[in-house]
């Protein structure tokens, strides 16, 4: 898996709890952190860097183009 589908993985898992906080506990919390979800979104999309990153290169995830010329090889 690469880093990028990693980073999707781990944005649609935190969606899905952050839907159940404001569905089950608390709706206000909940929204507040589907929008800080959303800032997170747009500066990942803005900067190509996810803080998500850190924890997913710990992993051992690469880069997409990184793991296509290592396949090639």
């Amino acid at each position: 898996m690469s880093l990028e589908n990693g980073r999707d993985l781990f944005r649609g898992v935190l969606i899905l709890v952050f839907v159940g906080i404001a569905s089950w506990i608390n709706l206000t919390i909940g929204l507040i952190l589907l929008a800080l979800m959303g800032v997170m979104i747009l500066q990942s999309v803005i900067t190509n860097w996810c803080p998500a990153d850190l924890f997913l290169r710990r992993m051992g995830m690469k880069r997409r183009l990184t793991s296509e010329l290592e396949q090639n090889s």
